[in-house]
């Protein structure tokens, strides 16, 4: 594996890196925009925007670790591709190369996850229940839905998720593929918090719990996270 480079060497190659000059400009509505923010320890390579939708695609490198990262912003998520996490700066140019078409294509808001095949069978792409659910409950917005459902991190899919984007609060329902299982997670602030008010293994026991629990919950979620 080829050794880090200095960092300063980095953020003096990125305005003129042929790689990054050579990505397209547009990919799918989303917009790329120059980076040469460091935040923290993650340095901003360059990125895909889509401002309207909330979503955003990075091309990062992290200065702790010295890894050459993708990462996306949906919303109030924001989460790394694995898939494409190197040290090998040629690697991650190759990699990102032949799939930034595809990368920007799965952080589209119409994009159907490539978990579609077990979502089908479990009845979640056909989910209608939450059509009779609020667009608005607050100052939460309904954002995602069983149609365009997310696939996130560790075997789980995002399946309907509700933003308080000013206050960054979210309470977000997720379908485990491994445990066969429902669950939600909500973040006050932006920092995540375990919760088990809408665990549930089937979707007609979710249906109950979200009649149930939904306004009532999040006008609390609301409250707490001011």
């Amino acid at each position: 594996m080829p050794k880090p480079e200095e960092f300063e060497v980095i953020r003096e190659r990125r305005p003129h890196w042929e790689f990054l000059q050579k990505l397209p400009r547009e990919l799918h509505g989303f917009t790329f925009v120059e980076g040469g923010q460091l935040d923290r320890h993650e340095f901003l390579l360059g990125a895909y925007e889509n401002a309207a939708a909330r979503r955003r695609l990075e091309l990062v490198y992290t200065k702790d670790t010295y890894d050459y990262v993708p990462i996306r912003q949906v919303g109030l998520l924001r989460y790394r591709d694995f898939r494409y996490i190197t040290r090998d700066k040629d690697q991650f140019v190759e990699w990102i190369t032949g799939a930034i078409d595809r990368l920007v294509e799965e952080t589209t808001p119409t994009y159907i996850p490539r978990s579609a095949h077990i979502l089908k069978f479990k009845g979640i792409l056909d989910w209608h229940f939450p059509d009779t659910l609020p667009d608005r409950i607050g100052n939460f917005v309904k954002f995602i839905g069983p149609r365009y459902p997310l696939d996130f991190l560790n075997s789980t899919t995002v399946i309907l998720d509700y933003s308080d984007f000013e206050g960054r609060n979210e309470l977000m329902f997720l379908y485990n593929r491994l445990r066969n299982e429902y669950y939600a997670e909500n973040k006050k602030r932006l920092i995540p918090n375990t919760m088990h008010e809408f665990d549930a293994k089937k979707l007609p026991d979710l249906e109950e719990l979200l009649a149930e629990k939904l306004e009532s919950y999040l006008l609390e979620l609301g409250k707490s996270g001011k």
